[in-house]
């Protein structure tokens, strides 16, 4: 990652822990870290692993990608409810034919794309897992 972005991921880091009233340290301990380790994502000395720019990004209410400077977007950040995914599942119960295949594909294109986020944390997505 060349140091231009390293510089955008930490002014953007900086800019929200400030947004939230938070300092370095308060942020730290949210994120079960050291201080230092702030201080260094913020300088854009050292870019933050997958967990921490997913739990910053919760901390924040911002999507991933704005903190990595894909985007200037910050506040469109999805989010599913329990009920939804009920309601998910009781749909997909009701498809047959190509369109559960259809509906069972873009189910697995999610979970491949979260799939970098969860090893980094021990975790795999199973395969036999429904929604």
């Amino acid at each position: 990652m060349n140091e231009e972005r390293k510089k955008v991921i930490g002014l953007r880091i900086k800019k929200c822990r400030q947004d939230n009233k938070l300092s370095q340290e308060e942020l730290a301990q949210k994120l079960d870290m050291k201080r230092s380790n702030v201080a260094n994502y913020e300088a854009g000395r050292v870019v933050p692993p997958g967990s921490a720019l997913l739990e910053m990004s919760e901390i924040f209410n911002v999507t991933t990608d704005y903190l990595l400077g894909s985007t200037n977007d910050s506040y469109s950040k999805f989010s599913l409810e329990d009920n939804d995914l009920k309601q998910i599942q009781r749909q997909r119960n009701k498809l047959t034919g190509k369109d559960r295949e259809r509906f069972e594909n873009m189910i697995k294109m999610l979970k491949l794309s979260f799939l970098d986020t969860e090893n980094e944390e021990g975790d795999e997505f199973d395969e036999e897992d429904d929604l």
